[in-house]
This record gives structure tokens, sequence and C-alpha cells, in this order.
């Protein structure tokens, strides 16, 4: 009896293993980088699938993988603008944005950029396009500009303001994520939290709760969606942002700041931030996993600024020193 019952104990343990690993994958290095290499950090990464992805950073820095992230080759940029943020629509098309209000666009996957007239000479922190045609570009001060050409030309809108006329005090915005050409937020500083239901003409101040900096946001639909930020902040609504909740509470990380956040779906998401912290979420939050973290023995101590997760398969974060690394299942 004694054996069966042990034989049934360690039966059990395996298949949670098994379930375990089946949810929960690895993180490995894919770039490291060194002094000689690459002194700045990387800011932004963006994959358009499984393959081909891209990340920015300080000194106007652009890398590229074809093959998954077991290898990255610099690409060349006509301005040295450090680089905020990248976004692609499909795996040749796609805009990167940073100081002194830059913008770049590339339609031929990187091979070369071209520099787009933005008019602006704020930072530029986040760029997303809902298609070919239709993005915005938004930055401190509140500014926020929008383009209907795929950035031809920029026009500042109602929430933002380009350079000739930028506030004072006006809170920073740091990352936008549009489900339509009309509907979408953006986040920012001081626990800033807008929604826009006409393509960025008129926005409304959501209740976060927090006066923390808020630097990631990612809806998986209209009513669904996360915020992250300093001070451990992640937020979540299941409401379209007319209320927001508090998660990954009692994690330890009130010291550490939450910097992006990527959800392949409703379920399963991925939030990382400074000390190498990386969260895994498989049940929209109600749990976070402390996947990966500077704090415990061996692990990465670099900030990571930006995540990408294109398949629930493998996922990308990207930080300090040119750090890059891969989960797999």
């Amino acid at each position: 009896m004694l054996k069966k019952l042990i034989l049934s104990i360690s039966l059990i343990m395996c298949l949670i293993l098994v379930f375990s690993y089946a949810a929960f994958g690895e993180w490995q290095k894919s770039r490291m980088s060194s002094p000689d290499d690459f002194e700045g950090y990387l800011k932004s990464i963006h994959f358009a699938d499984e393959k081909i992805g891209y990340a920015v950073g300080d000194y106007g820095i652009i890398l590229t993988t074809g093959d998954s992230g077991r290898s990255w080759q610099k690409l060349q940029n006509p301005r040295n603008d450090d680089l905020w943020d990248v976004h692609f629509i499909d795996k040749n098309t796609g805009w990167a944005c940073g100081a002194n209000g830059a913008v770049l666009f590339t339609g031929n996957g990187g091979k070369s950029w071209k520099p787009q007239s933005t008019l602006a000479q704020v930072p530029l922190y986040g760029i997303f396009f809902f298609d070919k045609n239709v993005g915005w570009a938004l930055g401190a001060n509140s500014t926020v500009l929008v383009t209907q050409n795929g950035g031809s030309s920029w026009t500042p809108i109602s929430g933002g303001r380009g350079a000739a006329a930028v506030g004072e005090g006006d809170p920073g915005l740091w990352e936008a994520c549009f489900l339509t050409e009309r509907k979408g937020w953006v986040v920012g500083e001081s626990g800033t939290i807008r929604v826009t239901e006409d393509g960025g003409k008129t926005w409304v101040d959501q209740k976060s709760g927090t006066d923390s900096n808020l630097s990631g946001v990612d809806f998986v639909n209209e009513t669904t969606g996360w915020v992250v930020g300093e001070g451990g902040v992640v937020l979540h609504t299941s409401d379209g942002g007319e209320t927001w909740t508090t998660q990954a509470m009692n994690m330890g990380l009130e010291n550490d700041w939450i910097r992006g956040v990527d959800f392949i779906s409703d379920k399963e998401g991925i939030a990382v931030g400074d000390y190498g912290n990386i969260l895994h979420t498989t049940d929209g939050g109600e749990t976070w996993k402390v996947e990966a973290s500077g704090k415990q023995q061996g692990g990465v101590k670099d900030a990571f600024y930006g995540v990408s997760f294109p398949s629930s398969k493998v996922a990308f974060a990207a930080g300090e020193w040119g750090t890059i690394l891969k989960y797999e299942k």
C-alpha cells in the first residue's frame, strides 16, 4: 500500500512538472553585448513573426534577426538620434521613433531607412501603426502626432501638441495601443491613461488609481487590457478602461519599474522591467510568475525595456547593454 501511495505521488509530481513546463518555458541568451560592441540600451523590440524581428535603442542602433534570434545584425541608420520605439505591420514595413522628433521608415525589411519629417523637436517615445497608412507617434509634453499616409506627413492632433506649441508640465506619453483606426489608448507620466474613439481627435482620461509613471500598454480586444509602470505597477481592465484593478501585488516589486508588456491572448502575457525581472501569466494576470530576475542567483541583472510575444511558443526581451533574451517552450 505504501509503495503504491509513493508511486501515485511520484506520478502526480511528474505530471505537475510536465504541465508546468508546457505553460512556462525557459529564457536563454539571444544576444549579449560588450562595451566594445554597444554601450547603450535597447529600448524596444518588435517581431513581425516568430523569426523576423527588430530592436532599437541608444545612438540610433537598429538590430535585426531573420532566424528567431540565433543571430543579430546591425542595420544602417541615416540618423544617430536615440531611438525609443519600433513597430512593424509586416516583415518589411516598419517605423521607429526617438529623440528630436525623429521618425524613420523602412519598406524593405530595414535594408534602408528614410527619415520622415514630423516638425516636432521633442522626444517621441512611442509609435504605433494600424496599417500601412494610419499611425500615431507620441512623446514629451503630451505630444501626439497622426499620419494618414504612412508617415509622408505628420499632423499634431487634439490631446497633444507639435513642436511649435509644446506646453510645460503636460505629462509625457510613452506608449500607444490601437485596436482599430479609431479606438486606442495611450499611457504616460503620473498615472496617465487616455482613450480615443475617433482616431485621436479627442481623448478621455481614464482613472488609473495611481500616480506612478506608466510605460507599457497592451489590449487584446476592446474590453481587455493591461498597463505597467513604475513601482511594480501592473493594472488590468475588463471593461475597456472604465475601471482598472491592480495585479501582481505582494511580489516584492514595489521598488522596481515594470517597463513593457505584451499579451498573446486574453490569458497569456509577459511583462519585463528593472533588475532583469520577467513576469509571465497564463490566467489573464490573476497570478504572475517571476520567470527570471537579476535578484535570483545567476540571473541577468540588466533592466529590460521592451518585450515582444509573437506567438505562444517564443518571446523576446531587450534592454541594457544590448542584451536580448529569448523565451521558448
